[in-house]
Order: structure tokens, then C-alpha cells, then sequence
């Protein structure tokens, strides 16, 4: 992580080195046309949200317009995979959730991509905490009221998810709790909140970009929040350590691209999106009131950290008791 004055040193001195440089014209040029970013996950859910929101300032910053396409499934994997399998060239890029980077790897037998070679860090975008959510009506008042259903009520909780930390994060509160669950897959946020809205599940792993609404409309209440300390967005919501459980698990947003893409094109969007997130208050704001605390970070520090957060979450799962599928 860098600090303010930093990361505008190192936007500058990058810009200086580029215009320095030979054979710097595919950054010099670039983007010439439009971009793709892909989204992994469904329209409307919290990292759908969030990219958008950042592409729009990006967009000006480059000149160029930028189109968000969701493109969900298999946990996410999908929508890495074109990625992986598009042009090296800047035009294609993923805004993507820890789940695909550091989890998924972890989880599946015969993955769709190679994370390590197939895509390259290019900037980290901010941190969201998950947090454990009831219907407002819902007679679990407390973490260990939960835990206790679930001892005495063994497989009857049921926790939809639709991305691989949301599955990793309900099944460390089981095995912390030391009580079953019943996982049911979903192909976005968007659904599982409708069926959990409506009654059909009685609790589940939300973000604050997907459950702000839903809360402050009186239909959901949080009972948790699985970071460390609480989260700025509902400070009075207590996290699962204060309440009996080591439970911390969070995610930190990222933007990839496939492998071999120019150098100078990678330093040239990690200097755009690094003085967005560090400078545009509009863009600040927005990431906080939907529960990301912005975090800029090199691109050699973003490839290091996808590197030793792969390692993390494998541990992680292995506590988890998860297998790969």
C-alpha cells in the first residue's frame, strides 16, 4: 500500500520515464478506441457496481469510452477466462473480486485459466468487508444465536453464494461454530438477495455495495462483520471476533489484464486508476458509501500481493475443510 504523496511521485516519475524512452508508442497511442472491462460476476451485484463507478472516471482520464460487461458463471471463472484468452493489448480488461484470484485457483481441479500466467495485476482498487446478514423480521438476533440453530438444527441453514470468498467465508463461520451449512450456488448477488429477500434462505455472506440498500430499507439486518476491526460504513455492527468466532475474511478488489500486454500499457492505467483512487474525492466517497476503503497500490506490489494472497486463502480453505472440485 502506498501513500498519497508517493504514489503521485511515482505517477510522475513513470510519466517522465515513458516520454523518455524509446518504442514507448503503443502507451503514447494508447487507447485509441474503446474498452472492454469484464466484470465476473453478475449485473447489478456489488463489483458490477463498483467497477462502474470507477470506469466512469478512467474513461475521462483516458479519453476513451469504456463499456462494463458482466459476464458471470463458474464462480467467476468465466469472465477471467476471456479475459485470459483476449488480445494482450489494453482493450480487454477484468475488474474482478479476490474470489477469482486468490481463491479460485484453490478450489478448482481443472480451472479454466492459469492465474499466475495468464492474467497480470495491473491495480488494486480498494478493500470490502463481508458481512453476515438476517431478514430484518428474522428471529437470529445475535452471531450465537445463529451458532446455536445451527448445532441444534444440523444442514437447515442454508447460505446462497455466487462467488468462491462468499463460500469460503460462510463455511469458516461453520467450522468455527462448529456447526453444519448447506451451500446453495448461486449465478449472482442479484439472486441470492431476491431468494433471501423473499424468504427462501434464512441468512447469507453479503457486501455493503449489495446490502446498503436492503438495509437501510428495513428488509435486512446485519448481525456481523468479518474484518478485523468494523467497518466505517456500519460502525455499530460488531465483527466475529468481538463475538466469539476468528472469522476475518474480506476482499480486495483488482483490475487484470491478459498476459503480454505491454509494460508502458500497464504502467500507464496503474497511473490513471492510482490517481483516481487517490485523489478523486467523488470517487472516494463513493467507494466507501459502497464499503471499499480504497487502497492504491504499484503494479509490481498488486502482482505480490495476488501472489501471497493465493497462498493465504489456500491456507484458509484447508482450515475450511474444502476440497477441490
Amino acid at each position: 500500500m502506498i501513500s498519497l504523496s508517493k504514489s503521485l511521485a511515482i505517477v510522475l516519475t513513470g510519466a517522465i520515464g515513458l516520454a523518455a524512452l524509446p518504442g514507448t508508442s503503443a502507451a503514447d497511442n494508447y487507447p485509441s478506441r474503446p474498452i472492454t472491462m469484464i466484470v465476473p460476476f453478475g449485473a447489478g451485484g456489488g463489483t458490477d457496481i463498483i467497477a462502474r463507478t470507477v470506469s466512469d472516471d478512467l474513461s475521462k482520464a483516458l479519453g476513451q469510452s469504456i463499456v462494463v460487461e458482466a459476464r458471470p458463471g463458474a464462480n467467476g471463472s468465466i469472465g477471467s477466462a476471456v479475459v485470459a484468452r483476449a488480445a494482450p493489448d489494453g482493450y480487454t480488461l477484468l475488474f474482478t473480486a479476490q474470489s477469482t484470484y486468490s481463491l479460485n485457483p484453490n478450489l478448482m481441479k481443472a480451472p479454466l485459466l492459469d492465474q499466475l500466467k495468464d492474467l497480470v495485476p495491473v491495480a488494486s482498487i480498494g478493500r470490502s468487508p463481508w458481512l453476515i446478514a438476517v431478514q430484518a423480521e428474522s428471529a437470529f438476533k445475535s452471531i450465537a444465536d445463529v451458532v446455536a440453530y445451527g448445532k441444534a438444527n444440523p444442514g437447515k441453514l442454508v447460505f446462497p453464494f455466487w462467488q468462491s470468498s462468499v463460500l469460503v467465508t460462510a463455511e469458516t463461520f461453520a467450522r468455527a461454530g462448529d456447526f453444519s451449512i448447506r451451500k446453495a450456488p448461486y449465478k449472482g448477488q442479484v439472486e441470492a438477495t431476491t431468494d433471501f429477500l423473499g424468504g427462501r434462505l434464512p441468512i447469507m455472506v453479503t457486501d455493503i455495495a449489495g446490502g446498503r440498500a436492503p438495509v437501510e430499507a428495513g428488509k435486512m439486518r446485519l448481525l456481523a462483520t468479518t474484518t478485523a476491526k468494523r467497518t466505517q460504513a456500519f460502525p455499530d455492527v460488531p465483527t466475529m471476533r468481538e463475538q466469539g468466532l476468528d472469522v476475518v475474511t474480506d476482499s480486495m478488489l483488482a483490475v487484470f489484464a491478459p498476459a503480454g500486454t505491454p509494460q508502458p500499457i500497464l504502467d500507464k492505467l496503474n497511473a490513471e486508476l492510482t490517481k483516481i483512487i487517490l485523489t478523486s474525492d467523488k470517487v472516494r466517497d463513493r467507494l466507501r458509501q459502497l464499503g471499499l476503503e480504497p487502497t492504491a497500490m504499484t503494479q509490481a506490489e498488486a502482482d505480490a500481493f495476488v501472489r501471497s494472497e493465493m497462498t493465504r486463502w489456500a491456507e484458509m480453505i484447508q482450515r475450511a475443510g474444502l476440497q477441490k472440485e
